[in-house]
């Protein structure tokens, strides 16, 4: 992409505030939760007329004691916030998350409210059944905050990988488009066209209608972020049959498909690429020929490999697999496996069901 994309994880830190780790934030949130703290419990006396209690409040140690609550009950508040945010994303199971960061939340105040009762005078003991109604009111506002701060920062997310998704999609179809619409690769089909016409009719008939199919198919998934394997792999037949019948016996290419897998999705015009970049940098004669293997794996994984015979004065840009790494990481977390050895190149893609595929904004 020409300009930086701005990542999800910037704009949550942008907006975590006093929220961010580190001692100059918990200073300054230990200050505004201290206040809010006092000033919120004697409102709470007020409203619940505790007149009775007027002395406590003028206290040093209950003054001490209601600062020192409300701030054990933030900090932990927020630990519990950051482990669950490692063990057990917001994006993933969210009625058991906002469940059990409840009960934790609860569980740290109740904690706490024990540890005033058993350890302050009996004089503060109303001073801590405040503290435990207060408790009881932050922790909800609290928690309510984080689910609504998560709700914005998921849907910031999703607006962003949408977007990177897209122009990921317009760079492959025009890379795509390029790859085959090139002057070269015309020259060699027209070619291959003219003289099928003159040496054989019926099989320049069949010639053309798979330059048609192919056309058509990468114009119609323009718009597509992933297509059923059985599509692309009809599409790889029409594809391979335009190289073969130039190239003859020289290209070999063999698929072993689980049919099983044939409904599974794949971004469209991955496996072209990744045929077309084994044809471009790889010598293809009749002692050495190019062979090409497409095969499904039982771990929903479809693997493209070939042999090595690399052409000298080829050169690479690794765009192909840059762009087919980005598709994946924008659509799941499972990762391509590239592997360069022993004579044999070889791609291994994930296979995809529709639940895992992101929803569309």
């Amino acid at each position: 992409m020409s300009k930086k994309t701005e990542n999800a994880d910037d704009f949550l830190r942008i907006h975590e505030g006093i929220m961010k780790p580190g001692l100059p934030s918990s200073l300054r949130r230990i200050a505004y939760v201290s206040l809010i703290g006092i000033a919120s419990m004697l409102l709470l006396g007020e409203l619940l007329d505790l007149s009775d209690m007027s002395d406590i409040y003028s206290r040093p140690i209950a003054i001490i004691m209601a600062v020192l609550g409300i701030n054990l009950l933030s900090e932990g508040n927020i630990i519990i916030n950051r482990v669950l945010n490692r063990r057990m994303p917001w994006s993933k199971q969210l009625k058991r998350r906002i469940g059990l960061q409840l009960a934790l939340s609860f569980a740290w105040l109740t904690i706490i409210y024990l540890f005033f009762v058993l350890t302050s005078p009996r004089s503060l003991s109303k001073g801590a059944l405040i503290s435990f109604i207060f408790g009881t009111i932050f922790i909800m506002g609290f928690n309510g905050v984080l689910i609504l701060r998560n709700f914005a920062y998921n849907w910031r997310q999703s607006i962003l990988e949408n977007e990177e998704l897209k122009q990921a999609k317009l760079h492959a179809d025009y890379m795509a488009l390029q790859n085959q619409l090139n002057p070269h690769f015309l020259f060699n089909s027209f070619s291959v066209l003219i003289s099928e016409i003159q040496y054989n009719p019926i099989s320049a008939v069949e010639f053309a209608q798979k330059m048609s199919d192919v056309y058509r198919y990468v114009l119609q998934q323009r718009n597509a972020t992933t297509t059923p394997l059985k599509s692309e792999l009809d599409f790889i037949a029409d594809y391979y049959y335009l190289h073969q019948i130039r190239m003859g016996e020289t290209l070999d290419l063999k698929t072993d498909i689980n049919p099983e897998h044939l409904n599974l999705e794949i971004p469209p015009l991955t496996l072209q690429i990744l045929i077309e970049n084994a044809i471009k940098h790889n010598r293809a004669t009749e002692k050495k020929p190019l062979q090409i293997r497409v095969s499904s794996r039982p771990d929903h994984r479809i693997q493209v490999s070939n042999n090595i015979h690399r052409k000298s004065s080829t050169y690479s840009t690794g765009t192909g697999l840059e762009n087919i790494t980005k598709r994946y990481r924008l659509l799941t977390s499972k990762e391509l496996i590239i592997e360069d050895d022993n004579g044999v190149f070889q791609v291994s893609l994930p296979l995809l069901e529709k639940h895992e595929l992101p929803k569309p904004i």
